[in-house]
């Protein structure tokens, strides 16, 4: 029981290590990026606060870059090892291959958090493109619009909560995705696995979102307009849905009808009232006579039409 115990809290701590290295990574890597186009480019509208910003990475780089370390060392080890002759190397070694797939997905989406930086250049012409995302304001909107009623603002306190309740759900799925392998479960349908089928992803595009609404809301240090996020988040969620979507895609040709049923009894990412749920999935359903895509093309396609859609209904928050 001792050993045991012992393993499951080394894949606790290493859990967090990897929630802490990915988190950083957002962070540093746009930040890194922008400085080198402000280099390039010194007129660039400068729309968020470098001095707070470099303060906080300043404090959080040295655990920041342990814990990336730490990681990319998994990683590699990972790649260069594959599965042969790990079994026997403990619960670490266990993990270690599929750690390195998943790791390195998971960054590659965290490197899309760039695209954010690298629309900074074009600030000047396309304040209006970067508001093509606007309707994804709309859960803020309805939380903070009643508290502005009576003069509150509480923007920034529900930027920071999405940030917290991102990264606690991220360290819970990483915890649970070890200790299924740990236990070489083939399907996690356990812990919080039962109430989101890719609760890391989930985590993500929560943490991401917080994120993205305090960057909308910093004030541009010389004056403008402060053209938000919007645009950029939206692809790079709509991104992470179809990377969870491709690897549903390969769970059921491999695992069939026990992950079947598996994804009949959990929601895919938010567990929501049935007729939020189909509205949402109406138009895979329209498009394929199906509630989710079949095949890499229909994922495609699925990008495709939500992008549309939700520039749509972005258009009249842009106009107003």
């Amino acid at each position: 029981m001792i050993r045991r115990d012992s393993k499951l809290l080394i894949l606790i701590l290493l859990a967090v290590v990897f929630t802490l290295a990915l988190t950083f990574a957002t962070l540093e890597i746009p930040y890194v990026i922008n400085n080198v186009l402000r280099a390039h480019f010194p007129d660039i509208i400068q729309w968020a606060e470098p001095a707070r910003a470099e303060e906080f990475l300043r404090n959080v780089r040295p655990i920041g870059y342990a814990c990336l370390g730490v990681v990319l060392s998994l990683i590699v080890v990972g790649f260069i090892k594959g599965k042969r002759g790990l079994s026997s190397m403990g619960s670490i070694a266990f993990f270690i291959p599929t750690f390195g797939y998943f790791a390195a997905s998971m960054f590659f989406l965290a490197g899309a958090g760039v695209l954010r930086a690298l629309w900074m250049p074009f600030l000047d012409s396309s304040i209006d493109l970067l508001k093509l995302g606007d309707v994804v304001y709309l859960p803020y909107m309805i939380i903070a619009y009643p508290f502005r009623l009576i003069g509150v603002d509480i923007g920034v306190s529900i930027s920071n909560l999405a940030i917290g309740l991102g990264i606690f759900v991220f360290i819970l799925g990483t915890i649970t995705w070890f200790y299924g392998k740990f236990e070489k479960r083939k399907i996690f349908d356990f812990w919080i696995y039962k109430y989101s089928r890719h609760p890391q992803y989930l985590g993500f595009l929560i943490w991401s979102y917080g994120v993205m609404l305090l960057a909308s809301l910093s004030p541009v240090p010389f004056g403008g307009i402060n053209p938000g996020a919007s645009f950029p988040w939206l692809i790079t969620s709509l991104a992470v849905i179809c990377v969870a979507l491709r690897e549903e895609i390969k769970m059921v040709k491999l695992y069939g009808k026990s992950y079947s049923r598996y994804r009949a009894s959990s929601p895919f990412m938010l567990p929501l009232p049935k007729f939020i749920s189909s509205a949402i999935t109406a138009p895979i359903r329209i498009l394929f006579k199906s509630n989710l895509p079949k095949n890499g093309k229909e994922i495609v396609s699925t990008f495709a039409v939500y992008i549309i859609i939700l520039i749509l209904l972005s258009l009249p928050f842009l106009l107003l």
